[in-house]
């Protein structure tokens, strides 16, 4: 094999490592793509880069030779070599022995620049280094399915940052990329086998990860280890347990090679096979598949699928076009070359010195154009606007009523009095079983995921006779990565927050997220910038932000707000959540941080509403001036009956020194300021203001069995203090409990460490107390936000809407079912309500949106075989058309031609455990977000056999906005006259300034809802 070949096999080689072409269990994300189209890709390398290799590699060839040749005829001038040339020429042996001895170095310089020129290729020494550079340029920035700048170490520096002259700059290693990890997918992987009673769920769970751990070091590479917690097995499922962290020196010794991992994969399987392989359960986990034991080849997807493909480049062809550009000025341009003496033999080399970098950018810009191609078809898909996958509504029963009143209410009542699913729904969350009297249980709540899409339909129209439905509601429950839903809704809720909560995940060492190793703070501040760019865009301009962080991130999140959100200034509090101390060194730590954006630094913070209960509660006064003989007058009994704690009566007062009289009622009790030792005081209320505000403002209140007079009085508003602290901020307390209360667990093992509902609920409304606010969180958590909203409403039954975003199956399993516990009581012990109906009631909407893989495992190779030769007579076809040109008829790229019937528009979802499940979307919702609509009516008709819904509400520019949608597939031109006459007398009904009809339509004015659809989604 020749030199030239052998170095093209080495770019070949290296070219298939970087796709993981080697590794078939890579098949997720665009590894998935990349190996349906290997042939495509591997004629682009073998073939169109080969020919591009030769070429550039030819005309080096050319140039050595002629350098060679030049050196040769200059050689030929010296007189030394000039006597001897002669004497070869005439074949004189006596002169020849003679010159030869004297000349000798110079003749075998001669003769090896002869040789040169008869071997016509490129040097060796030149093609290795041209190819060496190339794997080292490219190895400095691929890591397992990203390009990112890999941490180097080095006397002179590695990098070149870009900085424009600003005073100071703050960059992390990847700034220029987003982060696409998802959470769940990495603290929890399943699958399903048959078992012999059906099938076994199995899990593969992640416990705390261990970034430091004993006498490893942080700078150490990070693996997926079976845990030595045991296992967790039963008739329908299996959990087997693993950390992810450093290798300890013991386990250093004994894990060895380049695959480590790997390795550690097979010591799993076979400690597992070992403990369970005699349970006939697990039976078919030992079975081979595609080579390999079913649980081998689980666990290499699971911890592969872990390590790959966190990361994906916003401009990979500019950033490694300028990295490129640093590594030749770095790497291959010597500057002391501009201090060697000018000799024709220096500039000789330097010549071939910058043709050879020339041809090593040359190739080296080939691939980079063929590698940023696969990375910005990844991003389109990672940026394009994602479709409502499902939408389900929930009203409670009170709200219903008092919507569409007691008659209009009535058969929908007594539909969901018969549904079963609703039925066992309220026993689980309120232990009732039936509604019986709707004034006894008008809290409980109707949820359409229960009744068939007719029914909510139904519903939806008979709300929309009377409510404006988005006015009406408590606001949204959005199940999505956080990104891809601020993205979804930018359009509706661009600048209409008046505030914005944020509790993000705090990155600190027991916090479960898994990060390419050597890259936890960086990468966590691109998973943060790309979700927190979108404040600008969706708070008013005196809207106010507030994010909680810890002492690990809190530099670094000060310091990336202060570069996103220019107009806001930043202010910090100190909030004291667990007054226990969490003692780690040094410090017992007791706080994190809310850092805080307002409008320019304007008094917009709310002033707390104090009342003089937060300081004396007891009417009964105490102190100098108490004593009952310094008031007579205050000194009188107030009587309360003993049941229902309400102020029957209040007595005048007696004389100064009257004994007090018995009372000889056994259902009421006489209640004196006499305190606790027996003092006889005075009130602090004179008896005309008590009478006037008993069972107001004066109320009685049991205390360890005995009855109390208290008041509630308004005191002065005062400014908020920097620092937070008391009981009520209590994580524990009043975090953890609160839902461990609602839902009657003593452990919510998703939640570790859930916020104070009071401390929420002080942050909102230190935002503004406006009763009509629009509230968001997009890292929603258990829902606490949500939560603290509805209690506001609950205050002062106000109107504040509350958007919600988390992902994962505990939207529907902790946050909408803790919504519906919480509207139908706010008071609960261990699962039970402990105040029955005191609720606030709700009326809310939650989504679930597709995801960034669901869009990759329902693209779609659609072009035809024709097309795609046809294409492939163009040098630049692969892979920029055939991931453009075959994949745009794909469904999650908007397939205009499946939307003639729209509610029947299928993508495939993940269901837990495969993408196996197809399902329709919710084209109607999606398409509201799109056009920004804040939807007021939803109106679904059959007319003439054919069913039509009418979409009405406003945008943001305050256009009201008509939408359409009805199906016509396989509709005849009869079908269309009739639509036509059909929808001119429907539309009547309605005042619009923007109508979007589906399809096409006989109707004036109106604009084709694919077509914008289209430009909305991939925009």
């Amino acid at each position: 094999m020749s030199k030239n070949n052998t170095s093209l096999k080495q770019l070949k080689s290296f070219l298939n490592q970087l796709f993981q072409f080697d590794s078939q269990d890579l098949d997720f994300g665009v590894y998935k793509i990349l190996h349906y189209k290997k042939k495509e890709i591997a004629n682009f390398i073998d073939q169109l880069l080969v020919d591009k290799v030769k070429a550039e590699l030819q005309t080096l060839s050319a140039d050595e030779t002629k350098q060679v040749q030049d050196q040769i005829t200059e050689m030929e001038k010296s007189t030394s070599l000039k006597k001897w040339l002669e004497a070869v020429d005439k074949k004189d042996e006596t002169r020849l022995a003679i010159y030869e001895e004297d000349y000798k170095g110079e003749i075998a310089q001669y003769k090896d620049l002869k040789a040169k020129v008869t071997d016509s290729s490129v040097s060796i020494e030149t093609e290795n280094q041209i190819y060496n550079h190339l794997t080292l340029f490219f190895s400095r920035y691929y890591d397992k399915g990203d390009f990112i700048s890999k941490r180097r170490f080095g006397k002179n520096e590695k990098y070149v940052v870009p900085y424009n002259g600003e005073e100071t700059h703050f960059h992390w290693a990847n700034q220029d990329q987003y982060y696409i990890k998802s959470s769940e997918t990495f603290n929890q992987y399943a699958f399903k086998i048959p078992s012999p009673e059906g099938e076994i769920i199995v899990n593969f769970k992640l416990t705390d990860a261990q970034l430091e751990q004993g006498n490893v070091k942080e700078s150490d590479k990070n693996y997926f280890i079976l845990s030595e917690k045991k296992a967790e097995t039963n008739k329908e499922d299996a959990t087997f347990f693993f950390e992810y962290r450093p290798l300890t020196d013991k386990e250093k010794k004994k894990i060895k090679g380049n695959s480590k991992q790997d390795t550690l994969d097979e010591i799993a399987f076979d400690f597992l096979k070992k403990k369970f392989s005699s349970n006939p359960v697990f039976a078919n986990l030992w079975k081979e598949q595609e080579d390999k034991p079913l649980l081998l080849k689980k666990l290499q997807h699971y911890t592969r699928k872990n390590k790959h493909d966190f990361f994906i480049h916003k401009n990979l062809k500019g950033f490694l076009e300028r990295e490129l550009d640093y590594y030749i000025k770095s790497e291959l341009v010597n500057v002391d070359d501009l201090y060697v003496t000018d000799t024709d033999s220096h500039f000789d080399r330097l010549k071939h010195n910058l043709k050879t970098i020339k041809v090593f950018k040359s190739i080296a810009d080939t691939i980079i154009t063929f590698v940023s191609q696969i990375e910005d078809f990844q991003k389109k898909l990672w940026e394009k606007k994602k479709f409502v996958l499902s939408t389900e509504w929930v009203i409670t029963i009170d709200r219903l009523v008092d919507y569409v009143g007691e008659e209009a209410a009535k058969p929908i009542l007594e539909e969901v009095i018969k549904n079963e699913k609703q039925v066992a729904e309220w026993k689980k969350l309120y232990n009732q079983g039936d509604i019986g009297k709707s004034k006894e249980y008008n809290k409980l709540s109707i949820d359409t995921v229960n009744f068939s899409p007719d029914f909510k339909e139904r519903l939806l129209s008979l709300l929309s006779l009377n409510i404006n439905l988005e006015e009406s509601s408590n606001g949204l429950v959005l199940n999505s990565d956080n990104f891809h839903g601020t993205r979804l809704t930018e359009e509706k809720l661009y600048r209409r927050l008046d505030g914005l909560y944020l509790d993000p995940p705090y990155n600190t060492n027991a916090t479960v997220i898994i990060y390419k190793n050597g890259f936890k703070d960086s990468s966590w501040i691109t998973m943060m910038e790309n979700r927190l760019s979108p404040i600008n865009d969706l708070l008013k301009e005196k809207g106010i932000f507030c994010i909680t962080i810890d002492d690990y991130e809190y530099s670094n999140l000060y310091k990336l707000l202060e570069q996103i959100v220019l107009e806001k200034k930043l202010r910090t509090t100190i909030i004291e959540y667990n007054f226990r101390g969490r003692v780690k060194s040094n410090f017992a730590i007791t706080h994190e941080y809310g850092i805080w954006g307002i409008y320019q630094d304007q008094d917009l913070i709310t002033k707390l509403r104090s009342t003089a209960d937060d300081i004396k509660r007891n009417l009964r006064r105490t102190g100098s001036g108490s004593r009952r003989f310094e008031s007579p007058s205050m000194f009188y009994g107030i009587e309360v009956d003993n049941k229902s704690l309400e102020i029957l009566e209040v007595h005048d007062a007696i004389g100064e020194n009257e004994q007090i009289p018995k009372h000889n009622s056994s259902s009421t009790t006489m209640v004196w300021p006499i305190d606790d030792d027996g003092i006889e005081r005075r009130w602090y209320y004179g008896i005309k203001r008590v009478r006037e505000e008993k069972n107001d403002t004066v109320y009685a209140k049991k205390i360890k069995g005995k009855i109390h007079i208290h008041y509630t009085k308004e005191g002065k508003p005062i400014r908020r203090k920097a620092v937070w602290n008391g009981k009520t901020y209590d994580a524990s307390t009043y975090g953890s409990e609160v839902i461990n209360n609602l839902f009657g667990i003593t452990e919510l093992k998703q939640f570790d460490f859930p916020k104070s509902i009071y401390a929420v609920k002080d942050s909102l409304e230190a935002m503004t107390y406006k009763p009509n606010a629009w509230f968001m969180d997009y890292f929603g958590g258990s829902g606490t936000t949500f939560h603290a909203t509805l209690l506001m409403n609950n205050d002062d039954n106000g109107t504040r809407q509350c958007f919600l975003m988390e992902q994962g199956k505990y939207v529907e399993s902790v946050i909408v079912p803790r919504i519906k516990k919480v509207a139908y009581s706010v008071n609960w012990a261990k699962g039970v309500v402990t105040d029955q109906n005191n609720g606030p009631g709700c009326f809310f909407k939650y989504q679930r949106l597709e995801q960034y893989e669901e869009a990759l495992e329902n693209i779609a190779f659609n072009a035809s075989e024709d097309a795609v030769q046809k294409a492939l007579e163009f040098e630049q076809y692969i892979p920029k058309y055939f991931l453009e040109f075959e994949t745009k008829g794909s469904q999650t790229l908007v397939n205009t031609a499946a939307m003639q019937n729209p509610w029947d528009y299928k993508l495939k979802v993940w269901d837990g455990f495969t993408y196996d499940t197809e399902q329709a979307v919710d084209l109607v919702e999606t398409f509201n977000y799109l056009i920004g609509l804040h939807m007021q009516k939803c109106i679904t008709k059959e007319l003439n056999e054919k069913k039509y819904q009418f979409i009405y509400g406003h945008n943001n520019a305050n256009k009201n906005i008509l939408v359409v949608w009805r199906s016509v597939k396989e509709w005849s031109v009869e079908d269309f006259k009739a639509d036509a006459a059909t929808l001119k007398k429907e539309i009547k009904a309605f005042e619009y300034d923007l109508l979007y009809i589906n399809d096409q339509a006989h109707v004036e004015g109106y604009q084709s809802i694919e077509e914008v659809f289209k430009n909305k989604m991939l925009s």
